[in-house]
């Protein structure tokens, strides 16, 4: 008789990343996205990052959306004028989105958030990038599991 053994592993979450530039503080901005009908920010425990036995601490804020199964992670992209993600400095905020989203969703999105007053620039970004800062996002999995088994 033959045994059958079941492995149990998890799907890499693939994220898309649209990032921001603007002068508004976290609070402020996240003010004007969630005047969008479909977005409804929350602030978190703020993600740290330890990077050359430093912690750098950024904002996070987070939605996620049950019914069209998506989840929205807004992060500050600096801490005390350190970037999390250095090749993305241009950007203040880099807005995550993970689930049922497609390209034409997250170009559309980015258009949206473009409209609001002090929102300089909004820019679809190819995740590879961030993905290539080592241990980050190990780091950022790990909080957002921690961040959601307590909401």
């Amino acid at each position: 008789m033959s045994k059958m053994l079941m492995l149990d592993f998890e799907e890499e979450i693939n994220y898309s990343v649209i990032g921001i530039t603007s002068s508004l503080k976290d609070y402020r901005l996240t003010f004007y996205i969630n005047k969008l009908p479909h977005i409804q920010f929350k602030r978190v425990d703020p993600f740290v990052f330890h990077h050359k036995n430093q912690a750098f601490t950024y904002s996070l804020y987070i939605f996620i959306d049950n019914k069209n199964l998506r989840n929205y992670y807004l992060i500050s992209n600096k801490a005390n004028s350190v970037k999390l993600v250095p090749k993305l400095q241009h950007f203040d905020y880099l807005l995550f989105m993970d689930g049922e989203i497609d390209e034409d969703f997250t170009k559309e999105l980015a258009k949206e958030v473009k409209t609001f007053d002090y929102i300089t620039l909004t820019s679809v970004v190819d995740f590879a990038e961030i993905d290539k800062i080592k241990n980050l996002r190990t780091s950022f999995d790990i909080h957002l599991d921690k961040v959601l088994s307590n909401l």
